[in-house]
């Protein structure tokens, strides 16, 4: 359809680890970006995170400088990539953006996505837990005497590699 945002409603990032909130559009070749805006409403207040204009790019809020950026040279592609997440960066974020047509009139769509940041395990965290109960398993099993010790390694090995491919 015609200059159709598209992007998640909802999504879920784990605290500490980096979340792209998703956003695009199919460019039309009469029309020009002319501004596209990222805002929060959340616990501490709403505000405007991000804003591109024809002077450039600007993160607005001071708890989002160094930790915000979208996408530069990538036409249609407006997500916004948030490094290092807090639990306060929980809320309802708002795309915007603005383009004008051939006739001069501004044309403005908006979508918002709800973030959710939870508290969970980091991948290292993840594949350490993972290896941990095959070796647990393990010793439970050299501690039996079955004699199936290079099986156990071969189970281990297989075992710690899937955990690591799925984490990834």
């Amino acid at each position: 359809a015609f200059l159709d945002l598209s992007g998640p409603s909802e999504i879920k990032g784990v605290w500490k680890d980096s979340i792209t909130l998703p956003c695009a559009y199919v460019p039309v070749e009469d029309l020009v970006q002319k501004t596209l805006t990222w805002t929060v409403v959340h616990d501490k207040g709403s505000g405007t995170i991000f804003q591109r204009d024809g002077s450039g790019d600007h993160v607005l809020l001071s708890e989002h400088r160094d930790r915000v950026s979208i996408p530069k040279d990538a036409p249609g592609n407006v997500s916004l990539l948030i490094l290092n997440l807090e639990i306060s960066d929980r809320g309802t974020y708002t795309y915007q953006i603005t383009w004008r047509d051939s006739n001069n009139s501004l044309i403005a769509k908006e979508i918002n996505t709800k973030l959710e940041v939870v508290k969970g395990k980091s991948k290292k965290e993840a594949v350490q837990e993972g290896c941990s109960v095959v070796r647990n398993f393990s010793l439970k099993i050299n501690s039996q005497r079955t004699g199936l010790s290079l099986y156990l390694v071969i189970l281990i090995a297989v075992v710690c590699g899937a955990v690591v491919f799925l984490v990834i």
